[in-house]
């Protein structure tokens, strides 16, 4: 009885917000008849189908639109993201309804958020003073365009740097760049997975692997924790099924996460490990599976390459190695790998926890090389490539030649950069001038201040520039930092195309199920807008983003923007999963084979085998704890702290203490105290707790704002601020786990 009164109080709670929201006066419809009532609330009442964008999973969704207010969110069983990443469970559990998180569920809640940035705003008081004079659209457009012209003709193009968010018009901020002339055009992977994708790509030729946890016997994850950290909204229930259908899981990471707790229930394990350790784990897991000969000999002599040298390098590498490294016994070791070699099918995946460490790009590296040693790649139950198809849009290529990037993507200092580029060389930049000094920077959806490990180099360097324009939904700490800040829009009013994460050709479609609420433009016609300002009338800026995208649908699909529109649940669905596809066309690899061993990784002077590196900035006398940070369901980076649904449920991040360490300092469960490094000093509340390794801290990524709204401020601590901002050495990602410090009362 007690749980149906909280639900009902919820509910009412709920109602009344919604109502609000939507216009509609509930109490008023009591006094009407049933029939009245009912009329009332479906008087222009519809179900539009799109995608969400409360984090970057894309889940299909339908908004249910009430006289032009969204009133409600559901989850849409035509689009795979929300239930499954095979196309036989597509079909098997599309009738069964899909899954969205609860950062979905609350979009609504970001949709009329009353912080929202309303109108364009220029900065006329002391950069972060926060003092704004509201402006014309059409004035804030033509003045940033006339300050892009005269940085470009003083001192050239290059010295406009743009960061974007990976899931927002990037083809048109791209072609952006392409025609005012700047190389330095960066995006948030770089702050996310890209270590991951360097270890796969290098090893089975796709950066993306997928599962199929739901049909798989045995999985070995590292670093990832996919019940909370739900990349994709279906994750939870694939695990969960997986594991109810007999799967075995062993989850490897410092802290016992939602996924390693779920594990031990189910008779699974986790692997309590040293932070930036797995590379070293996943070396003597190899050894024991070679030296005992259970690796899969067909698949290894038929589909690999470079397996002598990796056999070689691992010889090594004994589980007795590798204990004092990672804190995990070697007779553990040697269980797993037996296990892991043995149970078929399996698969072994990881995510960014592991990658987002100085030798992130080689531990990934070794942990993918195991997926080749059990041959558990492409089949049912391992994991997949993705058949991936998608829409083609036209980018206009640079009328001349680029000049060098400001951030060292193409130097040899990160041999392997990915395309994202390098966040951390952009700010150093800022703060040296070296290789040269950018005058202005764009940021669309991305808050730096936050994004970027070390929270004090990013405000000094972006008070080195002479322009800054943040896009924005929020006054977010970059945005309180900026020249001119344009009011965004949120992903209930703008269009998208977009290829979905599954193992099979699906495309579903954003668009907008309301109008901007405050008449504002999404963030394409402003760049639009602002490339015509500057005289760029080619395409894609002289027709409308609708014809964008209807050209880029013709071209990579055959079918045109109405055609998706009308489709079920607006998302097209182009064919069934494939396994095995190196069996026709190989690896996506110099070689077309799994490859132990890289001659690309050669060519660079590089070790053309995985091996560990020790990594850097970890604990010293002087800052004797490791510090990690992590990703919730609840919270999206720095961006949902305030949504005021999502911030009652968690409205501050604790700092993870283990309950014997915490003992040896004097700390209570819920005690405030003080973290401490050569980097940054804030208070924070202890969670005092068995569930996290004896040596390490941490805390949920995104808390402690001083700005971005009335709700996220002063709610939680800032871990960034204790990160010394450094790139992966190969790659170039942020490391954001890469830290130490001190903790007391």
């Amino acid at each position: 009885m007690a749980n149906k009164r909280i639900a009902r109080r919820d509910f009412l709670k709920l109602s009344g917000m919604v109502g609000a929201a939507a216009g509609l006066d509930l109490v008023g419809l009591r006094h009407l008849g049933p029939a009245e009532a009912q009329a009332a609330l479906t008087a222009q009442d519809q179900w539009i189908a799109t995608c969400c964008n409360m984090c970057g999973g894309t889940t299909g969704i339908y908004a249910r639109v009430v006289n032009g207010r969204v009133i409600k969110i559901e989850p849409n069983s035509s689009n795979p993201i929300g239930l499954c990443n095979i196309s036989t469970d597509f079909t098997k559990l599309k009738s069964t309804g899909a899954r969205m998180c609860p950062k979905g569920n609350a979009g609504i809640m970001t949709q009329y958020d009353p912080d929202r940035v309303k109108r364009p705003l220029k900065r006329i008081g002391a950069r972060g003073a926060g003092q704004w004079q509201e402006i014309p659209y059409a004035q804030a457009v033509a003045e940033i365009a006339a300050k892009l012209a005269q940085i470009k003709s003083e001192s050239g193009p290059e010295k406009v740097v743009w960061f974007a968010e990976d899931n927002t018009a990037v083809p048109i901020q791209q072609s952006f760049c392409n025609v005012f002339g700047t190389p330095n055009f960066l995006q948030h992977s770089n702050l996310c997975d890209v270590a991951r994708k360097f270890g796969f790509e290098r090893t089975l030729g796709n950066g993306r692997p997928l599962g199929d946890f739901r049909n798989t016997k045995y999985m070995l994850i590292f670093g990832w924790n996919p019940l909370s950290a739900t990349k994709w909204a279906h994750l939870p229930r694939i695990l969960v099924d997986g594991l109810a259908n007999g799967a075995k899981l062993v989850l490897v990471d410092p802290r016992c996460t939602e996924t390693a707790h779920k594990a031990l229930q189910y008779g699974g394990r986790w692997l309590a490990i040293k932070p930036g350790t797995d590379g070293a784990l996943a070396l003597a897991l190899a050894n024991v599976i070679i030296g005992e000969r259970l690796y899969d000999a067909n698949f290894v002599a038929n589909w690999t390459v470079g397996f002598s040298e990796f056999s070689s390098m691992v010889a090594a590498k004994t589980p007795e190695w590798a204990a004092p490294i990672t804190g995990i016994s070697a007779t553990t070791i040697r269980t797993v790998a037996r296990e892991l070699a043995k149970t078929k099918p399996a698969v072994v995946d990881a995510w960014s926890g592991p990658g987002q460490h100085m030798n992130g790009a080689e531990g990934s590296r070794a942990i993918a090389s195991l997926a080749g040693l059990i041959g558990q790649v492409d089949a049912p139950g391992t994991l997949i490539l993705p058949g991936r198809k998608g829409p083609k849009f036209t980018v206009p290529p640079p009328s001349s030649p680029l000049p060098a990037r400001v951030d060292r993507q193409n130097s040899t200092q990160y041999p392997f950069a990915h395309s994202s580029g390098v966040y951390v060389e952009a700010r150093e930049a800022m703060l040296t001038g070296q290789p040269y000094m950018p005058r202005a920077a764009f940021f669309v959806m991305q808050n730096f201040v936050f994004s970027v490990p070390n929270t004090a180099k990013s405000l000094q360097a972006l008070n080195n520039l002479e322009l800054i324009v943040s896009v924005d939904i929020h006054l977010s700490e970059t945005a309180l930092m900026a020249d001119y800040v344009i009011p965004g829009t949120t992903y209930l009013e703008r269009f998208e195309l977009l290829p979905q994460w599954v193992t099979f050709p699906a495309v579903a479609l954003r668009q907008p199920v309301v109008s901007p609420l405050f008449g504002q433009k999404p963030e394409y016609e402003f760049v639009k807008d602002l490339a015509l300002a500057l005289g760029h009338d080619v395409y894609p800026f002289n027709v409308t983003y609708e014809k964008f995208m209807d050209d880029a649908l013709q071209a990579g699909l055959g079918f045109g923007l109405a055609d998706l529109q009308a489709m079920e649940g607006a998302t097209w669905i182009g064919g069934e999963t494939q396994y095995r596809k190196y069996l026709t066309t190989g690896f996506a690899t110099p070689s077309k084979k799994f490859e132990f061993y890289s001659q690309q990784m050669l060519d660079k002077g590089l070790n053309p085998v995985p091996d560990y590196i020790p990594t850097e900035d970890g604990p010293t006398n002087t800052y004797p704890l490791y510090i990690i940070n992590w990703k919730e369901a609840l919270h999206t980076h720095s961006r949902t702290m305030n949504n005021r649904w999502l911030m009652e449920f968690h409205g501050e991040n604790e700092l993870w203490i283990n309950i014997n360490k915490a003992k040896s300092l004097g700390i209570c469960d819920w005690d405030l105290v003080t973290v401490e490094n050569q980097y940054g000093k804030a208070r924070a509340r202890a969670k005092v707790t068995r569930r996290i390794h004896t040596d390490v801290v941490g805390m949920v990524h995104g808390f402690g704002h001083w700005a971005s709204g009335s709700i996220a401020q002063g709610k939680g601590t800032n871990d960034g601020q204790f990160i010394p901002g450094k790139a992966e050495r190969l790659c170039g990602m942020a490391a954001h786990k890469d830290g130490a410090v001190r903790v007391y009362k």
